[in-house]
């Protein structure tokens, strides 16, 4: 099994194909396994690189070290250790928000930057979120992995969604609760990513679900402040909106990553 030695701890990836590099960055909660529908597709053009973040997937789990900044550094003693110099990055939610510090910071590392329904530093999602901060702190981490997938796999139970619930709830299943257990949640700098995105020159595709409607403002702001950015919003989608619509997201991408997509 692959994994990468990060000194202290391994994350688990998997490769597929051959070509330029393109890492994948999933969500919060899930793992590698989101971005499968992407494989077939990208496999016979590109180097296609799925990591488990610190903490998910098959990824060791260490006591603390999940803050954004520590995510950021993370991926960039992931590419150093596979002696990757530059690669497209395509992050979703907490990945896109991993992608975004990335890319402020290492820019000369990047090709070109996706952000699918992404999260950013600074930007709330709400008080849900802190809800579960307090269900940690009282009943433990289990009982915040329960009451989140709870909340988030209710969205999986109509129509087409039902054929992802499977692969969310497996997913999520296998989520080490980490940053419930870590004693720094909550006290680490913080960031603010809308005062600083307009440094950011990397080529930018933005893509968000019409009915995500936590991160469609977010997308919508960030396209405004990132200058030449590409903006896609998809109707009828959700947050998992590469696997809500796969084909569509894949001919976005592949078009975006071969410089043939415009504004």
């Amino acid at each position: 099994m692959p994994f990468a030695d990060l000194g202290g701890f391994r994350l688990y990836f998997e490769e597929h194909g051959a070509g330029d590099p393109v890492i994948f960055l999933h969500g919060f909660s899930i793992d590698r396994r989101m971005w499968l529908p992407q494989v077939p597709a990208f496999e016979t053009k590109y180097r296609v690189i799925l990591p488990d973040a610190k903490g998910h997937g098959l990824s060791d789990a260490p006591p603390d070290a999940y803050s954004r900044a520590d995510r950021v550094n993370d991926l960039l003693r992931f590419a150093d250790t596979l002696k990757i110099e530059r690669f497209d990055l395509v992050g979703l939610s907490m990945g896109g928000s991993t992608a975004i510090g990335f890319a402020m910071n290492h820019a000369d590392r990047l090709r070109t930057l996706t952000l699918v329904s992404t999260g950013a530093a600074g930007y709330s999602p709400g008080k849900k979120f802190a809800r579960l901060d307090d269900v940690g702190r009282k009943d433990g981490p289990e009982a915040a992995k329960e009451q989140w997938m709870r909340w988030s796999l209710a969205w999986y139970t109509q129509g087409e969604r039902t054929t992802i619930r499977p692969l969310m709830e497996a997913m999520m299943h296998g989520y080490s609760g980490a940053v419930w257990k870590d004693k720094m949640r909550g006290k680490y700098p913080k960031e603010n990513d809308l005062e600083r995105v307009h440094t950011i020159t990397t080529p930018t595709l933005i893509v968000a679900g019409e009915l995500d409607r936590v991160f469609v403002p977010l997308a919508q702001q960030l396209h405004k402040r990132v200058q030449g950015s590409i903006l896609r919003i998809y109707d009828g989608a959700g947050h998992m909106l590469n696997l809500e619509q796969p084909e569509r997201f894949n001919r976005d991408l592949m078009a975006f990553l071969s410089g043939g997509l415009s504004a």
